[in-house]
Order: structure tokens, then C-alpha cells, then sequence
């Protein structure tokens, strides 16, 4: 997009647009979004903080702290927004790119963050287009957020990894997807899910699978069912815990989400399987 830059902020005002985009990304009040002063900060710490403008109009941002686990240094990213009418113009995808591309520069492989595993659309992102993996389960991490999105729900979250430099991860930025829902469909999938008046309920689960590989699915559109009943969003979540915090437990990554060729139903794959294979070989040639 030549019309796209996307740079570090220099300026108090510049800083300020993160608080904007934010707030109309999300529906964000001012009490739940990260202030100016904290992304100042992070920058000043050595975080990682971008904003990108379209047509010298601030559109999105991208937020990441550096932190340390097992004495790893890895990169945080905390936060990644982009307004209304800006979004689904690969735009968020972007961020992520310069992102990636600040980390190797910092001589760091692996950024981590968390994000809510019934979002289709944000699991497609960053499980397709990304290559992100995940083995993590964080059960209300954040408490209550009274933002659009998040309103009345227990805020449970995958915390994912994303290995930059990894041949998975180059594949998928080239691109590459995995394949359809109907090419895999023998897989056992642990859900049993219904439709009632055009909402999506999961009826049952099956925790007590032992197979190599497992597909979860979960709503096409999470937020229309939260719109519809949030008793009904309340339940999918409880029962979805359960499936993840179980298998992940067990020893299974959730290693993609797939969907079928109409594109209203979306499955995680959960394996076994060793990371540094996954990292290198598609886990479809190797069923």
C-alpha cells in the first residue's frame, strides 16, 4: 500500500492518536484503554511501539513489551488496533510484519500475545497469516473489560507463540494455508455443535479423545451470539475452557484453525506433536 506508512511515534500528539485508535477500534472507554503515558514509557524501555497512518491519517497501532521467561528474552505484544473503517485492508497484518521485523533486529525469535479464542476472525489472523502456535490457556486473565467486545464475559485467552524466524511462519507470511475443513474432516472433532434460530450452540463436548489429532470448532461470529444471548456466550466459553484447559493439558497445541469452503464454520486443530517438526514441515503431510 503506498499510501501506508508505518512509523515509530517522535511526538506527545503522535503518542496521543494510540488513545484514539483505541477507543474507535474497540468502543473502548477511556478507563479501559492503555494511556499515553504507558506507551511513552514502553517506548522508552526499549518496547516496541508503531503507528501507521493512511493518507497521513493515524488508522493503527501496535504495542509490545519486552519481558524474560525461563531466561528468554522474547517480545510481548501487549496490544494491536486498527479503526472501523480502516480494518480488512491488511493493515493490522502490516503492524505485524514491522513488528516481526523489529524483533529480529532486537536479535529476538519468538513474540508472544494473548488473544480470545472464540474471535474466528482474529484466530484466522493469527493462526493462517501468521503462524502462530499455541499450548497456553489463561483462564480471566485480564478480569472485567468494558469494552464492546468484551463486556459481561470472562476474559479466559490463548497466549500464543509466534517463532519469527521459522519456516512456518515464512510460509505463511508467503501466503500458505492449510487445507480445508472437508479435506480433514475425518479428523474426530470433540464438539457437537447445533444451530437454533440462526445461533450456533454447543450442545456437547468430549474431553476423553486420544488421538493424535483433534479439531474444536467454535462460532463463526462469536460477537452476533453475545448480541443475541449472553447467557449463550457465557456457555461457550465455560465449555470451551474446559476442552482447551483439558487437552492442553493432556500435551496438545492448538496448531491452526481451518474452515470449510462456505467459511461459516472454523475449527481449531489441536496435536500432539514436537515443536521443532511443526516448526519445519506442514502438519497436513504428516497425518
Amino acid at each position: 500500500m503506498k499510501n501506508l506508512v508505518i512509523k515509530e511515534p517522535k511526538t506527545y500528539g503522535e503518542y496521543r492518536y494510540i488513545e484514539m485508535i483505541q477507543k474507535d477500534a474497540w468502543g473502548a472507554s477511556d478507563i479501559d484503554i492503555t494511556p499515553t503515558h504507558v506507551c511513552v514509557a514502553t517506548h522508552l524501555a526499549g518496547g516496541c511501539v508503531y503507528i501507521a497512518y493512511l493518507d497521513s491519517k493515524p488508522v493503527g497501532f501496535v504495542l509490545g513489551l519486552v519481558g524474560i521467561e525461563n531466561g528468554q528474552i522474547f517480545l510481548h505484544s501487549h496490544q494491536l488496533g486498527v479503526i472501523r473503517e480502516a480494518q480488512n485492508k491488511s493493515i493490522g497484518f502490516l503492524l505485524k510484519l514491522k513488528q516481526r521485523e523489529y524483533a529480529q533486529n532486537m536479535g529476538v525469535d519468538l513474540i508472544k500475545w494473548t488473544f480470545d479464542p472464540l474471535q474466528s476472525k482474529n484466530a484466522y489472523f493469527n493462526f493462517n497469516k501468521l503462524g502462530v502456535v499455541c499450548g497456553r490457556y489463561i483462564v480471566n486473565l485480564y478480569g472485567e473489560i468494558r469494552d464492546e467486545m468484551n463486556r459481561g464475559l470472562p476474559t479466559d485467552r490463548f497466549y500464543v507463540e509466534w517463532y519469527i524466524s521459522s519456516d512456518r511462519v515464512k510460509r505463511r507470511i508467503e501466503c500458505e494455508k492449510p487445507p480445508l475443513f472437508e479435506k480433514i474432516s475425518w479428523l474426530p472433532v470433540v464438539t457437537y455443535v447445533t444451530i437454533r434460530k440462526g445461533v450456533k450452540i454447543l450442545e456437547k463436548y468430549d474431553i476423553d479423545v486420544d488421538e493424535d489429532f483433534v479439531l474444536v470448532e467454535i462460532p463463526a461470529n462469536f460477537a452476533r451470539i453475545r448480541n443475541v444471548s449472553l447467557d449463550l456466550a457465557v456457555n461457550w466459553r465455560i465449555k470451551t475452557r474446559e476442552i482447551f484447559s483439558e487437552y492442553f493439558g493432556r500435551g496438545y497445541v492448538a496448531i491452526d484453525i481451518v474452515t470449510n469452503s462456505r467459511r461459516d464454520r472454523f475449527f481449531y486443530v489441536l496435536a500432539r506433536i514436537n515443536l521443532n517438526k511443526l516448526l519445519k514441515e506442514n502438519w497436513w503431510e504428516i497425518i
